[in-house]
């Protein structure tokens, strides 16, 4: 399996910037809060691809069970004797195939609301923090305007 790599919003990546200086702005807490901002996104998007690859997974699972209960089905099918039997089994079949679909999407839209709700959790707590970040950098003496 192939190595996951982060990328790396280090010092590197901001240095240009290091000797950046504007009166009245600390450049150092700027690029910080940038730094944490492409920090917040990066772990988001990782928690995004994270849960798209379990909902991918659940998915194959679902089709492969699908399959051979579709496969099992035709046999109870084929094995009735009369045509009473048959519509028995037929609606039998169709009933626990549309309870099955709709279980299994209840159970993809759940896992999709998971991996979403646990991405914008990330970004909105770097929303918050920021405001309090912005609003430290652009006071004056330490009291915010």
């Amino acid at each position: 399996m192939a190595t996951k790599t982060t990328p790396n919003f280090g010092a590197d990546a901001f240095k240009p910037f290091a000797d950046f200086k504007v009166p009245g702005v600390n450049v150092d807490a700027l690029i910080s809060y940038h730094r944490k901002n492409l920090d917040a996104f990066s772990k988001a998007n990782q928690l995004a691809v994270k849960g798209w690859q379990a909902i991918a997974e659940r998915q194959s699972e679902i089709i492969r069970t699908a399959l051979d209960g579709a496969s099992k089905a035709s046999e109870a099918f084929v094995a009735a004797k009369t045509p009473e039997e048959k519509v028995r089994k037929q609606a039998e079949l169709t009933k626990d195939g549309v309870i099955n679909a709709l279980t299994n999407t209840q159970e993809i839209v759940g896992l999709a609301a998971g991996a979403t709700s646990e991405a914008v959790g990330v970004l909105n707590a770097r929303l918050v923090e920021g405001f309090d970040e912005v609003r430290t950098m652009f006071s004056v003496n330490g009291a915010a305007h």
